[in-house]
Order: structure tokens, then C-alpha cells, then sequence
């Protein structure tokens, strides 16, 4: 497809702001030989492969609305909007590129999902719906690729808190991208969730790439299609197949009932509850939820770090870095080793008004009221 094209076809998909429930009035613009699933998604399968490609057909909007276009005089290929609506470059830029890629014929599964947004459909709705209705059919897959990540030079190696590719897999994108002119910026891999997240307890390999989007869900708006655009001429050209595979499948959550004494699993899910309370206080997010044979291993992380804090209960007590210790030993860990995330959710608090939790907050840690800050 040639420059010109692309960015027609761009322009096209973004002619309207397309809400959850809507993404059917833009079908016409997807190439012939589609298939739906029960889910009402559309999707392409091109040769052999083991690489699933994703976007999503809905934008960040309520309403459908026609977009008006501003197109920079200087750079024909900045695309903004008159500020009226958003643009819906998230992500439709990454509809163009899948599109200009099945046209090119490039082997792959290429799924388009409905409902990715939260304004209405809470989220993730096409691909989760997907995954449950047909798991099996998403577990033949090594690796799921989206261009739905903002800006320049990213690729994301962690999501909703958790690593979602392996190090290997992504530097090995990032060495095709730098041989064809696409710097990688390893500083840009964490995000927080798009339709790959779905995927990566099945799919071992799950990664979004940066697509050339500014200020999603803002009608501040702007893409750049020469970034774009080159994006798409790189991606055609990799030899996904031959990336490696190295992040193992894991079992991160299970709650099944332990054979062991039920007054000890009892303890355990007493004491769980009142961690996951603490944790929100500290702005940690539960990412691993396990129990096996009398001990229930919980991992809280932060969704935009390289931060993982393993607990494990046994037998009523809480083990941190191989230190047993009770409920306000724990506390007291916390307060030592996280003093200054309880301050700033507590300045956080202030700010809000939320002078409940702020009270909370300092009796929960037996802090000083003066010693808030």
C-alpha cells in the first residue's frame, strides 16, 4: 500500500467516533473474506502461523459522531482534529495497519475486537468474550501483537502488573524495527492494559508496539502517519515466526479449597483480605493469587514499575523475604519499607477530601497525625 493510500484508508476509518455497539457501520472498510465470531469480531486468517494480531474497531466516546478533520499544512501526514470530537487514532491507527498488511497478504490471525474501551462496554468486552467463549482456538498461538501503543519507540514488556512478553522477545522486535529505521525507547515498556493483557495466561508472548498516537481520549488529539507508516513497512517484512518464545505460562490464580486443616485455610483467608486493605493503601495491585498444599502465595505489583512484593501465608502467619511475622509485625514492615507511598496516598487523600481515608490511613499504620505531612 503507498503512502497516499494509507493514509486515505486512515482517514476513512476516522471519518466518525465509533462507540461500543457501533463498530459494524465501519465493516465496509474492512477487506473482503472476513469471518465473525460469536462475539460479533472479525477476523482474517492468512496462511500458516502462529502470530495472532489484534486492534480494536471502537474508539474512547459515547456518541457517534463525524470527525472533522485538521490536516497540518506543513506535514500533510499530521492528522488533528477541529477539538470538537477526539480522533480515534487509538486505534485505528492499528486497524490501518492490519488492514494494509492482510492486503499485502502477510501470514498471520488478524483479529479486529469490538468493545475494548471502557466508556461503555467496561472494558476488554470483544477479546474477553472471545478467549471464553473458544480458548482453545487463541491457545494455538506463541505470541499476540497490537499496534495500540502511544507515541514513539514502545514496546511493551508489562501490563495490568505483570511481565507480558520476555525481554528476549521484545528486543528481538526492537532489532528488526532498528534495522528498518525504528528506534526503540526500552524506557517506554510499561502500560496498563489493551486487548493483549487478555492473552497472556494462553499466549506466552503478548506485546503492544508503538503506533505514532497522541493524547488518546482527548480531543487534543494527533497522530503522525509518516511514523506510522513506517511502522507498517516494518511490520510486514518481520519474520514473526522465527522470534523467540521464552516468558513461561503461569497459573497465577487459584483459589481452589486446601486439604489441609480447614481452620488454617480459614486463617489464610482472613489474614489475605486484610493484606489486599493494606495494599490498596500502598497503591500495590494483587497479581498472583495461589494457594498449594497449606501455603497461599500472593504477589502485589505496580502496574508502571518493575516491582513485585512476594507474601506467602502459612499456617496463619505472613512470610516476607523469608522473615515470619504476624499481622502488625507486617504493618510495621510496611511502614518501614514503604513510609514514603503511605505520605503521598495520604497527601493524595488530602487532596480529595477524602478525609475518612486519610484517618484510616494513619490509624491503620498507628502513625502520628503530625507525621502526615
Amino acid at each position: 500500500m503507498t503512502k497516499e493510500e494509507f493514509k486515505n484508508l486512515f482517514l476513512k476509518l476516522t471519518e466518525y467516533t465509533i462507540p461500543f455497539g457501533h463498530e459494524d457501520k465501519i465493516q465496509n472498510l474492512l477487506p473482503s473474506g472476513f469471518k465473525k465470531d460469536s462475539v460479533g469480531n472479525y477476523y482474517y486468517q492468512i496462511g500458516e502461523s502462529k502470530t495472532l494480531f489484534t486492534t480494536h474497531l471502537d474508539t474512547y466516546s459515547q456518541d457517534y459522531e463525524k470527525v472533522n478533520h485538521v490536516i497540518d499544512q506543513t506535514n500533510s501526514y499530521i492528522i488533528r482534529t477541529d477539538q470538537t470530537t477526539i480522533l480515534g487514532g487509538d486505534n485505528k491507527l492499528g486497524c490501518t495497519i492490519l488492514i494494509s498488511m492482510i492486503k499485502d497478504n502477510i501470514p498471520g490471525t488478524y483479529y479486529f475486537f469490538i468493545g475494548e474501551e471502557p466508556i461503555l462496554s467496561g472494558g476488554l468486552f470483544g477479546s474477553s468474550e472471545a478467549l471464553k467463549s473458544n480458548p482453545e482456538f487463541f491457545k494455538q498461538f506463541d505470541r499476540c501483537i497490537a499496534f495500540d501503543r502511544k507515541e514513539f519507540g514502545s514496546i511493551v514488556v508489562r501490563q495490568m502488573g505483570r511481565m507480558c512478553c520476555s525481554s528476549d522477545f521484545a528486543k528481538s522486535i526492537a532489532d528488526e524495527f532498528d534495522i528498518r529505521g525504528i528506534k526503540w525507547d526500552s524506557t517506554k515498556g510499561f502500560g496498563y492494559y489493551t486487548d493483549t493483557a487478555v492473552f497472556m495466561d494462553i499466549i506466552p508472548e503478548c506485546t503492544n508496539i508503538s503506533a505514532g498516537g497522541f493524547f488518546e481520549h482527548f480531543k487534543k488529539e494527533w497522530v503522525d502517519l509518516n511514523y506510522t507508516y513506517q511502522v507498517y513497512l516494518a511490520a510486514k517484512e518481520v519474520d514473526w515466526e522465527k522470534l523467540p518464545v521464552k516468558r513461561e505460562l503461569e497459573t497465577r490464580f487459584s483459589k481452589e479449597e486446601s486439604k489441609i486443616d480447614k481452620y488454617i485455610g480459614f486463617n489464610n483467608s482472613r489474614i489475605s483480605s486484610e493484606i489486599d486493605e493494606l495494599m490498596k493503601m500502598i497503591d500495590l495491585s494483587k497479581t498472583r493469587d495461589i494457594s498449594k498444599e497449606g501455603v497461599r502465595h500472593l504477589t502485589y505489583s505496580r502496574w508502571l514499575q518493575d516491582f513485585d512484593l512476594d507474601i506467602y501465608l502459612k499456617s496463619g502467619k505472613i512470610i516476607v523475604n523469608d522473615e515470619t511475622m504476624d499481622l502488625n509485625l507486617f504493618k510495621s514492615y510496611l511502614v518501614s519499607e514503604f513510609k514514603d507511598d503511605i505520605f503521598d496516598e495520604i497527601q493524595y487523600n488530602k487532596q480529595l477530601k477524602n478525609y475518612k481515608m486519610v484517618q484510616k490511613i494513619i490509624k491503620t499504620f498507628n502513625l502520628k497525625a503530625s507525621s502526615s505531612r
